[in-house]
């Protein structure tokens, strides 16, 4: 579920001192001017995969609690398990006992993403399945160096993120993540965001579940036309050219608005009476399910 998160303090007063005590951080790097001697912003220090950072305005935490998480149990910071309920509340009270003041801090970043298995290689999916997000092509595209397939939908407040998570870590398995990482507050604080502590309400989650599943739903998602399909051959060149991406291009001016809304309900209408959205309908599910069994864990 919850991801990566990004915690900030706009008044240091309290935590920088607490940073900079011996007795709860032994380490603590800074930036030496040489010649004087002069100790120089920024500071860091860690919570284990956490990184906390101060400078001259401000100290913020960030990183992933669900690798922080297994880094506590397993020495090994990764991500590509499930993050249950009970282990995301655990791991928020860690942090609230390694740190000062949280309740003080906001938060000002925050990923949310699940893990789904899958009975066919992810990579597959991403490449051949997924076409579109608000009928827009990806923004980021990478392989990982041969680790598996990933897409990325860049918009103003956020980015969407879908990739081959198993491949990534090198696991025998077929997995598959969606994930929705909120680049400001304004993008979750509606959602009842506000504060690391906000992430043990399952209210809160169960509102950027809701999120996510928003944004899954406006993914075109398209099942592979098979080779024996009894599609006519008017349909296929239609699907075709709803494909394409400088087709949606061409209806996004001003001039063809209401066309395009037209057109956007045609093209699923198509795939409806076609019997091509049997892989996002699975996905979707999958999703649900997902979430219901980690909220309830």
């Amino acid at each position: 579920m919850i991801d990566f998160v990004r915690i900030n303090y706009k008044d240091k007063r309290v935590i920088e001192p607490f940073v900079c005590c011996k007795e709860n951080f032994e380490e603590l790097h800074t930036v030496l001017e040489y010649h004087s001697g002069e100790i120089k912003y920024p500071y860091s220090a860690s919570i284990g995969c956490m990184d906390i950072g101060v400078n001259d305005k401000s100290v913020y935490v960030k990183n992933s609690i669900h690798k922080l998480y297994n880094e506590l149990q397993s020495g090994e910071a990764h991500n590509y398990n499930d993050f249950k309920y009970s282990a995301l509340c655990s791991t928020v009270s860690y942090l609230d006992g390694k740190l000062t003041d949280v309740k003080s801090s906001s938060l000002t970043q925050l990923e949310f993403g699940l893990n789904i298995k899958l009975s066919t290689p992810a990579e597959k999916i991403v490449v051949d399945n997924i076409v579109f997000h608000k009928l827009e092509l990806h923004n980021r595209s990478t392989t990982f160096d041969g680790k598996g397939q990933y897409k990325q939908f860049d918009h103003c407040n956020y980015y969407l993120k879908i990739y081959d998570k198993a491949k990534h870590y090198g696991i025998d398995e077929n997995i598959i993540r969606f994930e929705v990482k909120h680049r400001t507050s304004k993008s979750f604080n509606p959602l009842g965001a506000y504060n690391i502590h906000d992430l043990k309400s399952k209210t809160v989650l169960q509102n950027l579940f809701d999120d996510l599943l928003w944004r899954f739903d406006e993914l075109t998602i398209v099942d592979n036309i098979p080779t024996d399909s009894i599609i006519t051959i008017k349909d296929k060149r239609k699907i075709e050219s709803y494909l394409s991406y400088n087709y949606w291009s061409k209806l996004s001016e001003r001039k063809n608005k209401n066309l395009k809304s037209k057109e956007k309900k045609a093209f699923h209408s198509l795939l409806v009476k076609n019997d091509l959205l049997k892989t996002k309908a699975s996905l979707r599910a999958s999703l649900i399910q997902k979430f219901t069994e980690l909220l309830n864990s």
